[in-house]
């Protein structure tokens, strides 16, 4: 089973870092109190997509990451989802502003400023969802095959364009702002349970932000077990990661998904 689930994290955040998490606690706090934004966003956003794990453990090319995995294949995406989506992205910049201050953001929000910046072009220019512009495509390329080229548009509608794709991110980050402000509390359980135990399932999340207490070592425990393990030449040197695994699935089964 964890051989399984490791599998499907790979896939939905990419390889974690072999040594765990960085050596340095200031940026490891900092990716903590971005991914607990991330996660709080997504449990009290409307329509968005179920949280299944966070980590502040390297994966791929980021430093920390939170993983939404949909309850069924999705053939299409409706424009409260990606409102949802949008919302989400900003919850790391966020979480980062209000706790350290806006002169002490950081580069970690880049990869989801982009992402936004695709999707809500994609929105107000593609797919006719911004009532200003109108229902029409504005991306055709300036081709021969183009119906109306992009060129042709006017200086006005280009303008009105580009304002309501910054307002739809300021919208969207606002709403992140003030879920993220309503909920101090549990942002900041959920950034020091991330720093203790570096990896948090989406029950145990549930569990976190309603006070409660995780039944499992933590990870500073486990490889502090695992160090000592290696030095008695044990070949076996995380049974603690077992433990860690059975505990999961013993406590989830009381767990309720927050709306």
């Amino acid at each position: 089973m964890h051989y399984l689930d490791e599998a499907k994290d790979r896939v939905l955040m990419g390889p974690a870092r072999t040594g765990g998490r960085i050596p340095d606690e200031e940026a490891n706090r900092n990716t903590a109190y971005h991914e607990a934004g991330h996660t709080l966003v997504s449990i009290y956003t409307k329509d968005a997509t179920p949280l299944h794990k966070v980590t502040i453990i390297p994966r791929g090319t980021s430093l920390g990451h939170t993983a939404m995995l949909p309850e069924k294949d999705s053939y299409q995406l409706t424009k409260s989802q990606m409102m949802a989506q949008l919302d989400v992205m900003m919850g790391g910049r966020v979480a980062e502003e209000l706790v350290f201050g806006e002169d002490k953001v950081t580069t970690g929000a880049a990869d989801d400023l982009r992402k936004a910046s695709i999707l809500a072009t994609q929105m107000v220019k593609a797919f006719g969802m911004n009532d200003k512009v109108g229902l029409r495509d504005y991306t055709a390329e300036d081709n021969d095959s183009a119906l109306v080229k992009v060129c042709e548009l006017s200086p006005q509608t280009l303008d009105a364009i580009d304002k309501e794709i910054n307002r739809v991110l300021q919208e969207s980050y606002n709403r992140a702002k003030e879920i993220l402000s309503k909920h101090k509390q549990e942002h900041k359980l959920l950034a020091e349970a991330l720093l203790e135990y570096e990896t948090l399932s989406a029950d145990e999340v549930h569990r976190v932000c309603s006070g409660g207490k995780l039944k499992r070592p933590t990870a500073a425990f486990i490889r502090s077990y695992n160090e000592q393990s290696r030095a008695g030449g044990h070949k076996q040197p995380q049974p603690m990661v077992h433990v860690h695994l059975l505990e999961e699935q013993n406590t989830g089964a009381d767990m309720q998904r927050g709306n």
